[in-house]
């Protein structure tokens, strides 16, 4: 039972990015707001890049990881003789964390260097936090509510329906498609690698709590692969005309299944468009079992 939820736990961390607010300053969000070694803490207003973080496992310490910067990758937040830094220098242990779960969703970041140290908030202003021990004192200033950078809502659209039951004829309409990634936004994505993985662990995520089926998932996991293959983001989605033919007596449905992912930056906002379902029926109903 623990090896599960263990290995549950780390495919919901690795490579995935998170904001990390604090229980008792709930608005504050970790950020790393330069490149000098102190210049680590937290903000509360402003939602930007020095606030999001990868966390990076490490290759065989299970259930370790590095914390590192969206804005600055090159820094990882680091435990420097129970100093609280971020460093952009060689991979030591002492930038290694474990996420140790607690209640309502929350985590305690426990050092893996520094077992007894425990990233704590202790104070309202930004430069306000350090290493302490585990201890009532600091309490919920050591809980830390990991928010993803996308959150995935699996959609169905209806692209065309004609009922020609009482037709004598066959009808043609003509629609246009689009398949693929297609963002809400034409501004730049700054890091590309990190912005394909989080959309990849939202999907993931989402497949395990929404209990999806197989098929689904795989039919989803390829159109993604499909699309992140393509360098230029233009290329990441297609758009083309489709002419279908409704036959006389027939009730006929075109539907589009898909996954929103909702950012929270707004430009990061896209949505994965997948392959077209049809559908006929002789009756006003149509048997939706037949798209699983």
């Amino acid at each position: 039972m623990f090896q599960t939820m263990q290995d549950d736990q780390d495919s919901f961390l690795a490579h995935n990015q998170f904001l990390l607010y604090n229980k008792s300053y709930h608005r504050a969000r970790l950020a790393q707001w330069g490149t000098d070694y102190k210049d680590v803490g937290t903000n509360e207003h402003g939602l930007n890049p020095e606030q999001l973080w990868t966390l990076e496992p490490h290759p065989y310490r299970r259930g370790c990881f590095y914390i590192v910067n969206e804005k600055h990758p090159q820094h990882r937040i680091a435990n420097h003789k129970h100093d609280f830094i971020v460093y952009n220098g060689p991979h030591y242990d002492d930038q290694l964390f474990r996420f140790v779960s607690h209640d309502e969703g929350y985590y305690i970041i426990q050092s893996a260097y520094y077992p007894d140290d425990l990233i704590t908030k202790y104070g309202v202003e930004d430069n306000q936090v350090s290493f302490r021990q585990n201890d009532r004192e600091f309490g919920e200033k050591q809980l830390w509510r990991l928010v993803p950078r996308f959150r995935a809502q699996v959609i169905n659209r209806e692209l065309f329906h004609f009922d020609n039951r009482q037709g004598s004829s066959s009808i043609t309409h003509q629609i246009s498609v689009s398949t693929g990634i297609r963002r809400t936004s034409s501004s730049t994505i700054t890091n590309q690698t990190s912005y394909k993985r989080s959309i990849s662990a939202a999907l993931g995520l989402a497949a395990e709590v929404l209990d999806l089926g197989l098929r689904r998932v795989i039919e989803y996991e390829n159109e993604l692969e499909m699309s992140f293959s393509q360098v230029e983001e233009r290329n990441w989605s297609k758009t083309e005309s489709i002419t279908f033919t409704v036959p006389p007596g027939r009730n006929f449905k075109v539907t589009q299944r898909g996954v929103k992912f909702v950012g929270q930056f707004p430009d990061d906002t896209c949505t994965l468009l997948t392959s077209l379902k049809v559908f006929e029926s002789e009756t006003s109903c149509f048997d939706e079992s037949e798209s699983e």
